[in-house]
């Protein structure tokens, strides 16, 4: 059975080179561990590595449409609806 992994922090704060590279390192464990506890389940390595794919793309579209949504909705102003005049 996989260990209780550890999730490691930014080097620092903001944007700087190799970034994403550190990202993945940090959460090598994290994604190992996750990968072990389906194996453990039953699955294939190939079935958890798809599934994994998958929620990764998936994550990234969600990401992508929230962005979109706020770039395209910036100048939108919402009113509240007028009450009827009864």
């Amino acid at each position: 059975m996989a260990k209780h992994p550890r999730f490691l922090s930014s080097k620092r704060a903001g944007s700087y080179p190799d970034r994403d590279l550190d990202c993945q390192m940090a959460m090598e464990d994290v994604f190992q561990s996750v990968a072990e506890y389906g194996e453990a389940a039953g699955w294939t390595e190939r079935e958890v590595a798809e599934a994994l794919i998958e929620l990764a793309h998936n994550r990234w579209f969600m990401l992508n449409a929230k962005e979109k949504m706020f770039e395209e909705g910036a100048g939108a102003i919402i009113r509240k609806a007028k009450a009827p005049l009864h």
